[in-house]
């Protein structure tokens, strides 16, 4: 899913001038290990510099209201590092890592971006490249050590995308956190005991699976402090089939990847038999990091069974279509006890993903953890218009945590925190 906030799908030439022109400045990376580990740094290369001034003129530019003092100066790179592919064999992944200019100790945040089907679309490329390389930009003027990974399919990998998919997702996720540890140890720069993770939409779905995937199985390494999902598809299996459940839904692209991705990794080559022609052909063609979202999106019909075969629709409905269903059983994110505190924010008039995925999280989750899971309600807020409030909550809150003064005030006359 993907988050869709106005302000940054203005020209990036307008952006340029913020954007100091400090780039490929390599710094290297450790000797090359004969077998590279889940992690391993293969480059860091500097894309860009940011004062505090410039990062406020930024967001002042398209009139975003704020309270945030941005303190440091902050340094943009792109990293490349070893992870796996869905099959466990060792790819090159990417993606950005924002330093602020200070030594003082710094927590550590991973910003999980939302839908994007071009491979350049990316904060690897370059941090106005996308929502979450702006957020990372700022958080890193505030003093985090902050990472947005490109995951795998994006960016330098050129593998297809694992779209929504927990497991896959979360290991790209893992791996950048140990990267950029590993790069903090050699540079010399000190982190606090503090881990933050946050995202929207897809990236809201990515931050709670690696934040299950961290604490099934990596809590010796990592500790979370606090973890803020965004507007994410937790209830995978509940908004399949809400969403074919309706007439029409004005994302086909969304079902589209999600179907084309899954038919890849499940190895079920079905495209034909989900999709009516001629769309089932044109999949892989459409995602495999060519094209934009919206081009995609333009070329699909919003007629649910004008995309997919209603022979289809009808099976997964009434329970027979077996593969889909155990795929997105699987990949929904509800049956588990999380000890990290979770502060959920969603869009109640969220037309892409609804906001029930909210409701039935908190619910689930909060019956199986005794931490504190909240959910902020975002009054009115759609997929895109409820983007900027729900990243300023998630700043505000883990702000809060780290007793860091200057609360954030918004003010918009459409949505607003509840």
């Amino acid at each position: 899913m993907m988050i869709k906030i106005s302000f940054l799908k203005y020209s990036t030439v307008m952006l340029v001038f913020f954007l100091l022109a400090s780039c490929e400045n390599s710094v290297a990376p450790p000797t090359e290990p004969e077998v590279q580990e889940r992690g391993y740094v293969y480059s860091l290369v500097e894309t860009g510099t940011f004062t505090p001034e410039q990062i406020g003129l930024v967001l002042d530019f398209y009139g975003i209201d704020h309270d945030l003092v941005f303190s440091y100066p902050v340094k943009v790179y792109k990293m490349e590092y070893q992870t796996v592919t869905t099959t466990d064999l060792p790819v090159h992944a990417s993606g950005a890592l924002m330093v602020p200019v200070t030594s003082g100790p710094m927590p550590l945040l991973s910003v999980q971006h939302g839908t994007v089907t071009g491979r350049d679309e990316v904060a690897s490329v370059s941090a106005l490249n996308s929502v979450e390389g702006v957020v990372g930009v700022m958080a890193a003027s505030l003093g985090y050590l902050t990472n947005v990974p490109d995951y795998t399919g994006f960016g330098v990998s050129d593998m297809f995308h694992p779209y929504v998919h927990a497991h896959s997702l979360a290991l790209a996720v893992i791996d950048m956190l140990r990267a950029t540890r590993r790069h903090a140890q050699n540079a010399t720069i000190t982190l606090t005991d503090d881990i933050y993770l946050t995202g929207y939409s897809e990236g809201g779905y990515a931050t709670l699976a690696t934040q299950k995937e961290i604490e099934e199985d990596y809590a010796g390494e990592f500790q979370l402090t606090a973890v803020a999902p965004m507007a994410g598809p937790y209830d995978l299996l509940g908004t399949f089939e809400s969403v074919l459940q309706n007439q029409y839904y004005d994302n086909p692209a969304y079902i589209a990847f999600l179907l084309t991705a899954y038919d890849k990794i499940y190895g079920w080559n079905r495209l034909n038999d989900m999709f009516r022609e001629p769309y089932g052909a044109m999949m892989p063609g459409l995602f495999d990091g060519s094209t934009s979202y919206g081009d995609i999106n333009r070329q699909l019909p919003v007629e649910l069974r004008a995309l997919l075969k209603p022979e289809f629709i009808d099976a997964y409905l009434s329970g027979n279509e077996t593969d889909v269903l155990d795929a997105a059983t699987e990949n929904t994110l509800l049956d588990w006890s999380p000890v990290t505190p979770i502060r959920f924010f969603h869009g109640d008039a969220d037309e892409a993903v609804p906001y029930s995925n909210a409701l039935t999280a908190l619910e689930n989750l909060k019956s199986q953890s005794a931490v504190s899971i909240e959910l902020i309600t975002i009054e009115g807020g759609t997929h895109e218009s409820a983007g900027i409030p729900a990243i300023l909550g998630m700043i505000d809150w883990f702000q809060e945590i780290e007793g860091t003064t200057g609360k954030i005030g918004i003010t918009s006359p459409d949505v607003f925190l509840r």
